[in-house]
């Protein structure tokens, strides 16, 4: 890969070899379903040999369902890796250490009506992120998601969604420019509180045989707890669209505006609107060959940031990638891609380009 730490100037490459281990369990307990997954990772970097480290990835689920017409979903999920270097976000300088993030993800969620016109469905999501390096302090979060919904099917193929959902979450250790009064800045943490209330009206089109488009709409408002950081109240929203055109072509649109605090962009990054498309496409060359690519492009608008005054900047951020998979036989493939990554930013330091090219070999067996 090249530009390793992701700099403006003097970019750093290197060689990565990583070892996995895959496992998983899907079992039918009568009318519930369980399945577990996990793999573990062991990354080693040719020249940045600080950098190396363990991942792994978790996720566990449990369909469950009763005799009646209440069901739901209990979900766990655990991700460990390294994180991204140079995030772009004000207070947050670009760092030259091992940096390992780790996320949590646990939610419940019960349905009322399975079957029937109408349903009714409550939700809890908890999430946790951490980081081993004290620079991303700011981007630490814990938060706690309630929603409450109704959907109805007035046809076939067309599902709507009324949905409330109540999020309070805090940041522990929120990092704040402070001004000196000789001129200059200083940095100190504190913790930030906040809350976001939505309400979402959503769609799911099955559009003929071959398409599929979901849609939400939300008001959304977020108030924190720190004064010197702006609260939001606005319109957010994302549209998803899969067409199948034919049995070898998958194509995969989707967009959304939201705030840091609920895009998948950059969860916790505050003072930002973020703008997102994603356009992705699966073909299969043959019956084992399938080629796969990806384009993203990733906007941001900053507002005055905490302690400091600043005119909205640019942040934009493309990525693509192309990738080759060939199922050798079952259980074993084999798979190669390429990804590069660019920034463009108002902040010359916040600028760089990478690209990076690996091939994975993978055996299942059962």
């Amino acid at each position: 890969m090249s530009n390793v730490y992701r700099e403006a100037s003097a970019p750093n490459s290197d060689t990565v070899i990583s070892a996995g281990l895959l496992a998983g369990v899907d079992r039918r307990l009568g009318r519930q379903h369980l399945t577990l997954d996990g793999s573990l990772q062991d990354n080693r970097y040719s020249t940045n040999k600080d950098l190396n480290y363990r991942s792994h990835s978790v996720r566990a689920a449990l369909n469950w369902q009763t005799v009646g017409d209440l069901s739901g979903v209990l979900s766990a999920k655990s991700d460990r890796s390294l994180a991204d270097f140079n995030v772009g976000i004000i207070g947050i300088e670009p760092i030259r250490v091992k940096n390992v993030e780790r996320d949590e993800e646990y939610q419940a969620i019960a349905r009322l009506g399975v079957g029937t016109r109408y349903t009714v469905e409550a939700g809890w999501t908890r999430r946790n992120r951490d980081f081993t390096a004290q620079e991303y302090d700011r981007l630490v979060y814990r938060q706690n998601t309630e929603s409450l919904g109704v959907y109805a099917t007035p046809a076939g193929n067309v599902k709507l969604g009324l949905v409330g959902r109540h999020t309070k979450g805090n940041n522990p250790r929120y990092t704040l420019l402070v001004p000196l009064p000789g001129g200059g800045f200083a940095l100190t943490s504190t913790r930030n509180d906040y809350t976001r209330n939505d309400l979402d009206f959503t769609t799911n089109w099955r559009l003929g045989g071959h398409s599929n488009l979901n849609t939400r709409i939300s008001r959304s408002r977020t108030t924190n707890g720190l004064e010197i950081l702006r609260d939001f109240s606005g319109t957010t929203g994302a549209v998803g669209w899969i067409w199948t055109p034919t049995a070898k072509l998958q194509l995969n649109l989707q967009y959304s505006r939201d705030t840091g605090q609920e895009s998948v962009v950059r969860s916790a990054d505050l003072n930002r609107v973020y703008r997102s498309w994603r356009l992705g496409a699966n073909y299969a060359l043959t019956g084992k060959v399938s080629l796969s690519g990806n384009f993203s492009d990733n906007r941001a608008r900053r507002t005055s940031d905490s302690g400091a005054v600043l005119a909205d900047a640019l942040d934009a951020t493309t990525n693509y990638s192309l990738g080759l998979r060939w199922s050798i036989y079952r259980g074993f493939s084999l798979s190669c891609q390429y990804d590069h990554a660019s920034r463009d930013s108002s902040v010359p330091q916040y600028v760089y380009s990478a690209s990076s090219y690996g091939c994975t070999g993978q055996a299942i067996l059962y």
